[in-house]
């Protein structure tokens, strides 16, 4: 059975040293479904910005 104090010590220390990019990091690598809506808000900046070069690209060509 796990002993609450010697695990209590052990997360604070963990935390203690880690720093914010590390625990982004293994956050990101161990729980990904955290950041979905990260990632699905780049996806369509991404499909915006190519809408909207596609569309100035067609306005080039045309004049």
């Amino acid at each position: 059975m796990a002993n609450p104090k010697r695990a209590a010590e052990l997360i604070g220390k963990h935390f203690a040293e880690i720093t914010t990019e590390q625990f982004i990091a293994n956050l990101k690598k161990h729980c990904p479904e955290v950041f979905e809506d990260e990632i699905a808000d780049s996806e369509i900046s991404q499909s915006e910005i190519n809408q909207s070069k596609n569309e100035l690209d067609k306005k080039a060509a045309t004049a």
